[in-house]
């Protein structure tokens, strides 16, 4: 089997495996992800040919991920696919373990994946990331305040910087913010979002119930603008990181509950990851403490390791610091492939 990786000039043949395969609702896979399934990023989707035909696929961008003062680099899997008439081959596997080590030779530590499969688990990759929702209900007795649809240049604008100043965050150019925003797509549906004066979100609606998926900005508005969103359009469920859980369902007055990472994800390079989180780590802990702390996490295997570092719902290791887990962005939002 020889994996390739994808020419610009061979982009629409992908978007074409991946429409037969995924049937989009709306639009086109390549309408859909657009950052994906552009020329500048061809180079990262890996391809298997069959009698010169893209039969297999693995998508793959790069993004980086803030985490207070130290910032990762994640690899991100997703629209991986293989022609139906191709399947049983372990393209998909192969081209799995491949990803991988070209993310590596890129610099990113973690890979985070749309599925949890046998493909996914056999490669080491686990339900990791520490996340929750809250529900709230429309309560026709509060109050509401003014919003709109996020429209105009200035709106995106004042999102982009709301979005820059979040503690927690996927790193996103204003070119791409743009893009996504214009694409109107996330979590496998239609994106909307909404600002007021000081805040914005944007809402993916699936099976009758609105999904908030991202927000920033000021928090009061960001709690003020769920809920006046919900009084007009009915039942919200809010999607938080570990970062922002308490915060926003403190000011929303409602319980937060544990949910699983929608997909699964893997640390790529233990030392790696450790050496991009050190500004991190060194405020939190004393050199001392910190010396020991790595040599415990270093006696788990990865999958171990990435549940420990980032949390999971799964049955963890027995472990205990304080550090951990680390909160992480999810990619479910606007950065979703």
């Amino acid at each position: 089997m020889n994996v390739k990786r994808l020419p610009a000039s061979r982009l629409d043949e992908v978007v074409k495996l991946a429409d037969r395969v995924f049937k989009p609702k709306d639009g086109s896979m390549g309408k859909n992800f657009p950052i994906l399934f552009s020329k500048k990023n061809a180079h990262n989707i890996l391809i298997v040919e069959d009698d010169g035909e893209i039969v297999s696929m693995v998508g793959m961008y790069y993004a980086y991920a803030q985490i207070f003062t130290s910032r990762i680099k994640v690899a991100f899997i997703g629209s991986v696919c293989t022609d139906e008439e191709h399947r049983g081959k372990g393209y998909a596997t192969t081209m799995t373990y491949e990803a991988a080590q070209i993310a590596l030779k890129n610099d990113a530590v973690l890979m985070m994946i749309h599925g949890d499969n046998d493909i996914y688990r056999n490669f080491g990759a686990v339900d990791a990331g520490t996340y929750f929702t809250i529900k709230i209900m429309p309560r026709y007795n509060s109050h509401s305040s003014a919003f709109k649809k996020a429209m105009t240049y200035d709106d995106l604008k004042k999102m982009a910087i709301w979005h820059s100043k979040e503690p927690v965050r996927f790193i996103r150019s204003f070119s791409n913010f743009k893009t996504f925003y214009d694409v109107g797509h996330a979590w496998d549906g239609q994106a909307k979002t909404f600002i007021n004066d000081s805040a914005y979100i944007t809402v993916v609606k699936k099976e009758d119930v609105n999904h908030c998926i991202e927000f920033a900005g000021d928090p009061n508005s960001v709690a003020m603008l769920i809920q006046s969103f919900s009084n007009e359009f009915g039942e919200t469920m809010v999607h938080l990181n570990s970062n922002n859980k308490d915060c926003v369902s403190r000011l929303l007055s409602e319980t937060p509950q544990r949910r699983k990472f929608h997909g699964t994800m893997r640390v790529l390079d233990k030392s790696k990851l450790l050496d991009q989180l050190k500004d991190y780590l060194d405020e939190a802990i004393s050199g001392t403490d910190k010396g020991a702390l790595v040599a415990k996490l270093f006696t788990f295997d990865d999958s171990d390791f990435t549940k420990i570092v980032f949390g999971s719902t799964e049955s963890m290791p027995e472990y205990t610091s304080e550090i951990f887990p680390i909160p992480l962005p999810d990619y479910h939002g606007m950065d979703y492939i």
